[in-house]
């Protein structure tokens, strides 16, 4: 659902554009907390959205099978080593 125009909260997940959108940028809805912290898996919001952790919102993917644990686990690796493309 992150995609083209209308993508939620302005936050384009496609090829091109996830990794400017997200790294060391606020989110809008709690905009204390960068989308993606580098080294600093807890306080990124993307990585509390995805475990349902976040104060605002709900879990993601939205209406969907939450990710698995080692899906997780992943995302907080790629974090916590500096978030490099």
């Amino acid at each position: 659902c992150h995609v083209g125009a209308a993508a939620p909260q302005g936050m384009k997940l496609d090829a091109a554009n996830s990794y400017d959108n997200i790294v060391n940028v606020p989110s809008r809805e709690v905009p204390s907390l960068n989308r993606i912290e580098p080294g600093d898996p807890d306080n990124s919001y993307l990585v509390q959205k995805v475990e349902g952790t976040a104060a605002e919102g709900g879990r993601m993917p939205l209406g969907q099978t939450p990710l698995t644990a080692a899906q997780i686990a992943l995302i907080r690796r790629w974090v916590s080593e500096g978030a490099n493309p």
